[in-house]
């Protein structure tokens, strides 16, 4: 039987990825490119959701015009 432990874990947050619940390899983590999973998808950073990060405006600050029909006349 084997184990493994990260410093950065503190109960389940990683105090490396500011905050964010710990998952292992994923984005920022210190196993990032040392570890490879069965799908092949490297995690992204999940947060509490009290956590400032976890809290993103919809439209990321851009206007985007609805109809598509930006700089045409008529």
């Amino acid at each position: 039987m084997s184990g493994w432990s990260c410093k950065f874990d503190l109960n389940g947050i990683c105090e490396r990825v500011d905050g964010a619940y710990c998952r292992p390899g994923m984005k920022g983590c210190i196993l990032q490119g040392k570890v490879e999973f069965h799908d092949g998808v490297i995690p992204s950073p999940v947060w509490p959701s009290d956590h400032p990060r976890s809290q993103r405006p919809s439209a990321f600050g851009r206007e985007e015009s609805r109809n598509g029909a930006e700089g045409q006349e008529g």
